[in-house]
């Protein structure tokens, strides 16, 4: 959305300029309808980073857009997922007491209750392997469900954490982005005071470029802290989901035991030589004899 309002704005700009020098203006009057563009905004922003108390209130702001993110992020997704897996987990626990030939139905119904985890389970059900007949009867994973639980199934149901994975640099950079406006403003003042042939506003000038250039660095600082703080958090919640995703695959493969590539073809090579053993032999009719000129008969 704010992407949107950035193109937007600029579009406008570029649209005013391009009229202007449509116009048959030169190159002083598209300097000038710059100016007059950006006088504006100038003014909005020097006169709200001259002000000592904008950095406390800026800090404030990226304090509390942490806090709301990561509690938006944690409320929304990360709290439902784990739950969610955790449930289909303690679920899935109890269907290793029913009988074999019962597994994969009720597995089933499990996993197709959870909208977070169908598509997958179908995927997977796709690869077992039924073998047996009647109480004898079991099916055998022949891919192990982390190839289709991960954690990017879950990114991909909604759990977002490519984007708070990247949010630390957002906000250091966020951070650094307003220190040195802060900065550019304090020199713009500074200058001013120094312009005037009085000493002490000269001094006095200088004194507020320090004292503003101090308050501007709490952006930065306040941007690295959100940024280790979201780190550690982030990272935390990633392998909680991750612990419980691999507390759901073991569950899975107990109940459906990994029959490997290498066994299924040397069972499939023992049925073939089993075959082939046992199969009826036709008796072989006597070979033709070669005539004295070497010529079959």
């Amino acid at each position: 959305m704010v992407r949107k309002y950035v193109w937007a704005g600029i579009s406008v700009v570029l649209a005013v300029l391009v009229f202007r020098l449509s116009q048959g203006g030169d190159s002083a009057s598209f300097f000038l309808t710059i100016r007059e563009l950006a006088k504006p905004l100038a003014t909005v922003y020097l006169a709200l980073f001259g002000q000592p108390e904008f950095a406390l209130v800026l800090a404030a702001g990226m304090m509390v857009a942490c806090v709301a993110l990561l509690g938006g992020f944690w409320a929304g997704q990360v709290r439902r997922t784990l739950d969610t897996l955790k449930t289909i987990t303690s679920s899935a626990m109890l269907i290793m007491g029913e009988p074999n030939d019962r597994r994969v139905g009720s597995m089933k119904r499990l996993m197709e209750s959870s909208p977070l985890l169908i598509d997958e389970w179908r995927m997977f059900e796709s690869t077992l392997l039924d073998a047996g007949q009647g109480a004898q009867r079991r099916a055998y994973s022949t891919i192990r469900p982390q190839e289709y639980f991960s954690m990017e199934a879950m990114e991909s149901r909604g759990l977002d954490f490519r984007f708070y994975v990247a949010l630390p640099n957002y906000f250091v950079g966020v951070g650094l982005m307003f220190t040195f406006l802060g900065l550019v403003a304090g020199l713009y003042f500074a200058s001013k005071g120094l312009q005037m042939g009085d000493l002490a506003q000269a001094r006095q000038a200088l004194g507020q470029l320090l004292a503003a250039s101090t308050m501007k660095f709490v952006s930065s600082v306040v941007g690295i802290g959100a940024s280790l703080v979201t780190s550690m958090v982030v990272r935390h919640w990633q392998r909680k989901v991750q612990a419980a995703l691999d507390d759901l695959c073991r569950a899975i493969e107990l109940c459906f035991p990994l029959i490997s590539a290498h066994r299924l073809m040397g069972d499939w090579t023992q049925d073939g030589v089993a075959a082939a053993v046992s199969a009826p032999r036709l008796p072989l009719s006597p070979a033709p004899q070669p005539d004295i000129a070497g010529q079959a008969p």
